[in-house]
């Protein structure tokens, strides 16, 4: 009992990361109905600058989360506005395949330049937090994953905050259910598109550094997240923010029980066959929310 109790702890703890990453996914969806297939590359670049930001600074690796989220932000910001916005002009699509492509090409690319720069082999670095431990009777909690956890839990309330209760989040929910009527009404599509975007990938870069405590970094690390981000996203329900919190939760803790009582093979079977079974019988996800 005390294994299956560990292991549903450390899946709450992972879940929280996952819920983190896939809200920035759920965001972009939500907003301008596009998929960012490079979201595991990102948050792979995400990883390497909170890595070398701590070795070179010797930066706590918690403060550089918002240093990162900050980069990361001004790179989808830039990105949106001068490739994407054009993209999308171009297209009538309400689901454009040519952003698709592009994001999916952009991820190749950034994954062979990282093998190209830094090589393939895995980094670590032993911060202050790696390692410790907070015991309570015979659990061990994992201190870097139980701060991780928190400040992912804050982020995505925070985000859940600015969208429900600020002017500019009321205009990225309003673009998000109708773009023509939005327009109408005097908000700037482009901007908020621009801002979307920006804290899509700030969301992913915020990930990337929670993880550096415990988790190592190499050129492949966005193939482990990928396709559990997406996962997340269509159990929580596409736009969604608590649906995202609620996939993430649900698949770290299937990860972690599941694999305590068979294996990590079977896990993420069970995981897939989930993802199919809301595919087919629930497709507006758990949450079942249609838009943020």
């Amino acid at each position: 009992m005390i294994l299956y109790l560990q292991a549903l702890i450390d899946g709450l703890l992972i879940g929280g990361v996952y819920a983190t990453m896939a809200v920035g996914l759920s965001l972009a969806f939500g907003v301008m109905r596009i998929i960012n297939w490079c979201q595991g590359e990102i948050l792979m670049v995400s990883m390497y600058i909170s890595y070398y930001v701590f070795t070179w600074l010797g930066l706590d690796p918690y403060l550089i989360v918002f240093l990162t989220a900050f980069i990361m932000f001004g790179v989808g910001y830039l990105l949106q506005k001068g490739i994407i916005s054009n993209l999308l002009a171009r297209t009538n699509e309400r689901e454009p395949v040519s952003v698709l492509l592009f994001t999916a090409g952009l991820g190749m690319v950034l994954c062979n330049l990282a093998q190209i720069i830094i090589g393939s082999s895995p980094l670590s670095e032993m911060t202050r937090y790696t390692g410790k431990m907070i015991e309570i009777g015979n659990l061990f909690i994992s201190l870097p994953k139980l701060i991780s956890f928190v400040f992912a839990l804050s982020l995505t309330a925070a985000l859940y905050l600015l969208l429900q209760k600020s002017e500019v989040g009321r205009a990225i929910r309003a673009t998000a259910q109708n773009r023509s009527v939005a327009t109408l009404m005097g908000i700037d599509q482009k901007k908020i598109y621009c801002l979307s975007f920006g804290l899509s990938l700030a969301m992913v870069g915020a990930s990337g550094a929670l993880l550096i405590p415990y988790y190592p970094v190499s050129t492949t690390v966005g193939n482990t997240f990928s396709f559990k981000t997406f996962v997340i996203v269509v159990l929580g329900g596409m736009g969604s923010v608590p649906g995202a919190l609620v996939g993430g939760l649900l698949v770290g803790i299937i990860e972690k029980v599941v694999g305590q009582l068979w294996s990590d093979t079977y896990a993420q079977v069970l995981v897939f066959v989930i993802f199919v079974a809301v595919l087919l019988f629930k497709p507006n996800g758990l949450m079942g929310e249609k838009d943020l």
